[in-house]
């Protein structure tokens, strides 16, 4: 999981995304194989803790899509139940904001009213423990949030 966690990092580069040519294929053939183990139920115990839910959450949203997943659509709804459930627990107010803002992509990209008006009250809470060298990726983020 924290492997994962630090490949991810590494490429999201302060919020501005990972882009399937900027991987190796090695970093590919891993995620796809940590992919396919949470598709075989075998990385169910990392979602109980927050570095691990938010890697769940990593594989099952944006991953699953740079991979082109033919199970994406399914794997999304698993990441925003993820999120949600995440979100009522507090696991993540445990991590930092960065991590935080990929914590709640589902809900960033749901199309529910209720899901958009928590994603506003979540950004707006944590918008002033955002540094100084992230503040211009983060409220690109939340303006495009506000919008949406």
């Amino acid at each position: 999981m924290e492997g994962f966690l630090q490949q991810w990092f590494h490429h999201y580069q302060k919020g501005e995304g990972v882009e399937v040519s900027e991987l190796s294929e090695a970093t590919q053939t891993h995620w796809q194989q940590l992919l396919n183990q949470l598709k075989a139920g075998e990385l169910d115990s990392w979602q109980n803790s927050p570095p691990g839910r938010l890697s769940l959450i990593l594989l099952m949203g944006p991953v699953a899509h740079i991979l082109n997943d033919e199970q994406s659509h399914h794997l999304q709804s698993r990441a925003h139940k993820l999120c949600v459930s995440g979100v009522d627990r507090g696991f993540d107010t445990q991590l930092n904001p960065i991590q935080r803002r990929c914590f709640y992509d589902p809900l960033f990209y749901s199309t529910r009213a209720e899901d958009r008006a928590l994603l506003i009250k979540l950004l707006d809470g944590m918008q002033f423990q955002v540094e100084h060298a992230v503040r211009p990726a983060w409220s690109n983020w939340y303006q495009q949030a506000s919008v949406s």
